[in-house]
């Protein structure tokens, strides 16, 4: 029908208020057309969606063309799902409606309820799983441990001979499943494996055997679907299930043990960087000593602030983007979603924050305690097994490791060479020599002493020589045996060099004498700092560093870089501070001596701005220091003149290089954190709701550690190894005041714990029954009491016993937060504001009527799973949300409403009558969707919806238009927005055409650490686009006096209370940024709403600095209207063109990685982004 409509209005260009749209789009929701291998125009985009609602929906003539106007003109858009996949021939099918929905929520009563949340996130639904006890205690005890092997190679079978679907064959205490090629096939052996754990047929252990052999490689094309398979992380995702469950054995599952299976699943689809991880070779302190996280096992000891304690999981996570943190000390890495202890304050209070939140000047915890290490020795002499290369070949003795062999070892790293080879007369030949400065002949003669004790460990000898006509001493190991013991063991010529296992793992004494070898061959005592050793080998000065970091000591890690671009930069560690522990471990073994100690001029320290919150002027001038805020106070002093303990803090300056290498990540009992590297570093969203009560559940994802004067450490129970979602804790009595504060002082310190009140989700969840106040008061009344469902038995007696208890279970949250149900699948469609005049009241009626239809017409659809079809028909769920809220309300009040907002929305006689206004907005279109939806429903015998408003997070659609997110203020009225793209990505090279400015990435730096201005330069490896960006009323006179950014928490949380209670029927997506001062405020309010019955159900936190000084080239740059002016004229002498898709067209040949927008769509919300299968 929409292709046969008179198309008077084929819709313009995406606005000029949004010039983020084009990269957006093109990036997220169009489509690649098979058939020419070009990606869908906004125009078909168009076409395909609006066929599909018109098809599904049943729609009038008059219905379709409100539809197509809205949605063309970008004034009403469907979700980000439909806009993916709606009218698809995908989509036609039963099994993947689900598809097309934003979110679900699942009672998780059964195992099959774990595998529908596998399958809806694979069809790009936000699952949300509901754990409360009366739920997970209808799941049987696990009975069976599991050995899960893995068999067969991912591709091996070729395409036309690969199963679709699982197969389990059960022989005796075997089964063998047989993973398909396809959604249902991954899902099946999931559910398959969770099933075999409880399967009564089994007497013993079961042998687990998963044969992935028929499972396509990465990088093929889905089909239907689109996107790409990424099967990379499934065959690790038995194992780790099996490792869950089996933790289980002869009892019943927690509900942090829930989660665990749920987000494993979650782990296996995500195409992208999930779990926060670290790369390979990444050195964990464990009991064994420095091990590469790599070979890091399950049952292994690590280091932590409460001691040794115990690897209880490990994930392999695949190839991914690690980035370095440039610091004064040396340069730890993580993905950027990855967390870092920092110090909070100059007590020890811990901070932990995310690789891409750290900002200049944060203090990173570096170890200070000595890792005891273990007995290690000498790898066997492999050339024994050998064929003697002559008759006269000597046997090679192996000494037992001592601390002069490892002097050795580190002497040999820095100035030996290791010779093998034939000469002319085609024999064999091989030594061991080392270089020294003859000048320094009393050095020379310790050195050749040295050498000779610990070459007589191996019965050898060297012969010590000058050589003619230049200041060097040499000596040489003639021997054959040894040169290939150390050429295979030690050093190699031209190849980068390795600190072998059995330093790293050896004890206090074998390190510190490694480091005292490579101190007296390359190192420079009398340096300031002094230098320990300097090399072109990046990946060995990081091993070296984290020796010493082992010791107890942080190294200073800098990069000389060559005049001539020919040859390699040079790394150099020197040793910055901490002489004192230098000089007790290593100094011993080292012939240079000692280090002088001088003043502490280079060490580290606690930001004065810090220490003047902890003490008095008085107080720091005591201890010695200045008592300046500006003036930071040095570590060593501090700890010396206080009670205090405290790690090295490390300053950060900035991120750095980054590499794709492969990941992994450990899980850590009870601490949950461990050093790696020298630092202190955390371990490893859908939506999981558990009960109040339960309290491991409400702890589960705790970040805030504390360490007391007395050095001890001090942490709630709790897990941390939930990362894929948010957990909300539902209250079913009103919570406490105390309760309330608490709450949002853990959100904002740790981004966790969230409090739903779970009585006003159940209550708006029954607006049909509560169709007065005076009801709902009653009934809130009732349910605080526990007695919510004899209350509905007694007035509402024609309700069967399913439906009531269906009815009180409404209190189940999307992951975002914005629909409430039970086991309910919902659509939203979305209302841009700022594209509508709020003086046109006929558009604003014809864009909530478009949104009103076009989720109403997914109604349609009937589920083939029992539970989500009896939900549909008991409870149907729509929910048609708006963006740009604000935008809508500076254009319709002007000036003087931003200048309330900044006093705080005070309740004034002005502030009263804009409260006035912004109700009769918010109820008018309330009333035009539900009117809208129910003779929808009405006219084709559907049950009407109880409730059909919302307001979503809103982030990538807002960008389509340019709208302020959701209900929330935008960060600036101008500001450069920055979207990263890979160095030549195709988008990115049609932004340049198109006029956008490209420059290189925080990561790109030259010789001297200056971020590269030019995108091309060969050091480039990643571009950000810079877009300017001005919100719509950015040139109304006065706003730019209006500093939003100092919008406080209370007025975000009466704008956001004026939405819940006058348009919102389903709840709000909020996040409201607070600053610690207040913290109590914003508490008691929330406690106020819930008390009084003002329609809070839940919201999230998110933490507000002022103080930090800020990276440059972030993603959002606040900007004055000359600078943006100024930015705009470049951009449009730069541009080429006026058709983004056609200079899109010049570069676009390769296959699109995307698979469409997730269910979740927003800016602020800390849910990882799922990519569907």
């Amino acid at each position: 029908m929409v292709r046969e409509l008179e198309r008077k209005h084929l819709g313009a260009n995406f606005p000029e208020t949004a010039p983020a749209a084009n990269p957006v789009f093109f990036r997220t929701y169009s489509r690649r057309q098979q058939s020419i291998g070009t990606r869908e125009t906004w125009e078909e985009v168009c076409d395909r969606t609006l066929q599909g609602l018109v098809e599904l929906g049943k729609l009038t003539h008059d219905e379709a063309v409100i539809l197509e106007r809205m949605q063309r003109n970008l004034k009403a858009l469907p979700s980000g799902r439909w806009l993916w996949v709606g009218g698809t021939t995908w989509l036609t099918q039963p099994k993947n409606f689900s598809g097309a929905y934003n979110c679900t929520s699942t009672n998780v009563i059964d195992w099959k309820a774990f595998g529908l949340m596998m399958d809806l996130a694979m069809m790009g639904c936000g699952t949300g799983a509901i754990l409360e006890p009366k739920y997970i205690n209808q799941l049987p005890c696990i009975r069976n441990r599991l050995n899960v092997t893995i068999q067969g190679d991912i591709g091996k079978t070729i395409a036309n001979e690969r199963r679709e679907f699982t197969e389990t064959k059960v022989e005796g205490n075997c089964a063998t499943i047989y993973v398909g090629d396809s959604r249902q096939g991954w899902v099946q052996s999931y559910q398959t494996l969770l099933e075999l754990s409880t399967d009564e047929r089994f007497n013993e252990e079961v042998e687990v055997i998963v044969d992935i052999s028929d499972i396509r490689q990465a990088g093929e094309p889905l089909q239907g679907f689109g996107g790409m398979a990424n099967p990379v992380k499934l065959p690790e995702l038995y194992q780790r299930c099996a490792s869950i469950l089996n933790k289980a054995v002869g009892r019943k599952l927690t509900s942090v043990e829930c989660c665990l299976l749920i987000d494993e699943a979650a782990v296996t689809i995500v195409a992208g960087n999930i779990r926060r991880c670290l790369p390979e070779d990444a050195l964990v302190h464990t009991s064994k000593g420095l091990v590469a996280i790599r070979d890091v096992k399950v049952g292994d000891l690590v280091q932590t602030p409460l001691g040794f304690r115990r690897v209880v999981d490990k994930f392999d996570q695949g190839f991914q983007d690690v980035y370095e943190v440039e610091t004064n000390a040396t340069l730890p890495r993580a993905t950027l979603n990855h967390r870092q202890a920092v110090l909070a304050d100059a007590n020890g209070t811990i901070e932990w924050k995310s690789m891409a939140n750290l900002v200049e000047g944060d203090r990173l915890l570096h170890n200070k305690k000595v890792l005891p290490g273990t007995v290690t020795n000498l790898p066997i002499d492999f050339t024994k097994s050998r064929p003697l290369q002559s008759h006269t070949a000597k046997p090679l003795f192996i000494p037992q490791l001592t601390p002069e062999i490892a002097w050795l070892v580190g002497f040999t790293h820095g100035d030996g060479y290791v010779a093998l080879g034939r000469n002319k007369h085609d024999k064999p030949y091989g030594r061991v020599e080392w270089s020294m400065n003859a000048l320094d002949t009393e050095l020379t003669t310790r050195i050749q002493q040295k050498l000779d004790i610990a070459l007589a460990a191996f019965k050898l000898k060297a012969t010590h020589g000058l050589i003619k006509g230049e200041n060097t001493a040499k000596s040489i190991c003639s021997s054959i045996r040894f040169a290939e013991y150390f050429h295979s063991y030690i050093k190699q010529p031209n190849t980068s060099l390795q600190v072998p296992d059995f330093i790293l793992q050896g004890s206090v004494d074998i390190r510190a004498a490694y480091l005292a070898g490579l101190m007296d061959s390359d190192g420079a005592v009398n340096n300031r700092p002094p230098h320990l050793v300097t090399t072109v080998y990046r990946k060995f000065i990081r091993q070296v560093a984290s020796v010493l970091s082992s010791l107890g000591i942080a190294g200073r890690i800098s990069v000389t870089q060559p005049q001539n671009q020919k040859w390699q930069a040079k790394y150099n560690l020197k040793i910055p501070a901490l002489k004192e522990r230098y000089n007790a471990l290593i100094s011993p073994h080292s012939l240079k001596g000692e280090l002088k100690q001088g003043q502490k001029t280079y060490g580290f320290t606690v930001p004065g701005a810090v220490m003047r919150e902890a003490y008095t002027y008085s107080e720091m001038r005591e201890m010695g220091f200045a008592g300046n805020r500006n003036v930071d106070a040095n570590y060593e002093r501090y700890i010396a003149q206080s009670d205090v303990s405290l790690d090295i803090p490390v300053t950060v300056k900035g991120l750095g290089s980054y590499d794709y290498v492969q990941t992994y990540d450990i899980e850590v009992e009870e601490a949950h954190c461990f050093y790696c590297d020298g630092y202190l570093t955390h371990n490893s969203a859908g939506m999981r709701q558990g009960v109040s009560e339960d309290t491991a559940f409400a702890d589960a994802k705790e970040n805030l550690w504390q360490q007391g004067e007395d050095g001890n450490w001090r942490i709630d129970p709790e897990r941390d190894a939930l990362r894929m979602a948010n957990h909300t804790r539902v209250f079913h009595q009103k919570p406490t005041l105390e309760e309330c504060v608490n709450a949002v002082r853990k959100q904002y310190y740790s981004g966790e714990g969230a409090i739903q009140w779970a009585g006003e989700a159940v209550a708006r969840a029954n607006l049909d029954l509560l169709t007065t106040l005076e009801l709902k008061t009653e009934f809130l009344k009732n349910y605080q009491q526990g007695e919510a469902k004899d209350w509905l038995m007694k007035n509402y007696s024609h309700l069967d016993k399913n439906e009531i208890e269906h009815r009180l279970d409404r209190f189940g949250l999307n992951p975002c937060g914005e629909i409430i149900g039970s086991n309910f699948h919902c659509n939203l469609s979305e209302i841009h504001l700022n594209q509508i005049d709020p003086e046109n009241y006929k558009e604003q009626e014809q864009a909530f009527t478009a949104g009103a239809l076009s989720v109403a017409a997914l109604l349609n659809h009937k589920f083939l799973e029992p539970r989500y079809q009896y939900s549909r028909e008991l409870d149907p769920i729509v929910g048609v949300s708006f963006t740009g809220l604000f935008d809508f309300f500076v254009s319709a009040f002007g000036v003087d409403w931003l200048h309330w907002w900044s006093q705080g929305r005070p309740a004034t006689h002005e502030g009263l009558a804009f409260k006035r206004r912004e109700q009769e907005y918010l109820s008018m279109w309330k009333e035009i969707v539900h009117r809208v939806v129910w003779e929808y429903c009405d006219r084709h015998n559907i049950k009407r919806p109880n409730r059909c408003t919302t307001v979503q997070p809103s982030g990538t659609k807002s960008l389509l238009t340019g709208a302020s997110p959701g209900w929330h203020p935008p960060k600036a009225q101008r500001f450069i927005r920055r979207i990263t793209f890979r160095k030549n990505d195709p988008v990115a090279l049609a932004c340049i055409d198109y006029g956008y400015a490209v420059v290189p990435s925080q990561a790109d730096k030259d010789a001297n650490g200056n971020l590269l201005n030019d995108p091309f330069d060969s050091r480039c490896t990643e571009w950000l686009v810079e877009i300017p960006v001005a919100v719509p009323w950015a040139d109304v006179p006065g706003a730019d006096q209006i500093a939003i950014d100092q919008f406080g928490a209370l007025a975000q949380m009466d704008f956001y209370m004026q939405v819940q209670q006058f348009y919102v029927t389903h709840n709000t997506s909020a996040t409201i940024e607070v600053r610690e001062n207040e913290v109590e405020a914003l508490g008691n309010r929330i406690y106020q709403a819930i008390q009084n019955d003002e329609g809070y159900i839940s919201a999230a936190l998110l933490a507000r600095f002022d103080d930090h000084q800020t990276f440059p080239r972030l993603p959002f740059e606040p900007i004055d209207k000359q600078q943006y002016e100024e930015l705009m004229a470049q951009v449009e002498n730069r541009r080429q063109t006026n058709d983004f898709n056609n200079a899109l067209k010049r570069y676009d040949f390769g296959e699109l990685m995307e698979a469409g927008p997730s269910g979740c769509d927003s800016d602020k919300c800390m849910m990882p982004e799922d990519k569907p299968m």
